[in-house]
């Protein structure tokens, strides 16, 4: 009888142990956590020592930096149809946590791609002159585009 409670005791004891180092997380500087309940949205935690209910809870950690990305050479078509061939290095950051994750099912890859398009559209509304003359300009209408789309997630 005490063997089998000795084993009983040390069986609740590693459950307990693993139950603690399941349920501590640490959300790193520069990120939020999401936590989820079942899948469903519950709350967004802030950096550093959190708690989370095990099997029951997740923890998504989210990067909330501004983070610059290299995007591919792409050939585009001036107004004068003419092609050129232009990189451009996107700057992003997650605002609004809860509307990235969950009302888009990929927003880096979305990201890149609104990029691509908006490039795409700017270039195609200069001719090749004002491209090389007015890269502030440009800018400036990227931006505005991309904001103008980003705003809903």
């Amino acid at each position: 009888m005490g063997i089998a409670l000795a084993v009983i005791a040390a069986i609740v004891v590693l459950l307990v142990i693993l139950v603690i180092v399941k349920a501590v997380r640490i959300v790193q500087q520069g990120f939020v956590g999401v936590v989820t309940r079942f899948g469903e949205f519950k709350e967004i935690r802030q950096p550093g020592l959190t708690f989370i209910v095990p099997i029951i809870e997740n923890l998504r950690a989210v990067d909330v930096r501004e983070t610059p990305r290299t995007g591919d050479r792409q050939q585009v078509i001036t107004r004068d149809n003419v092609a050129v061939i232009v990189n451009a290095t996107i700057f992003s950051q997650v605002v609004d946590v809860r509307l990235a994750l969950f009302t888009n099912s990929d927003y880096l890859v979305s990201v890149d791609n609104l990029a691509r398009t908006s490039l795409r559209a700017v270039f195609g509304s200069i001719s090749l002159d004002d491209a090389f003359s007015q890269r502030e300009k440009i800018g400036t209408l990227l931006q505005t585009q991309m904001e103008e789309a980003t705003d809903k997630w």
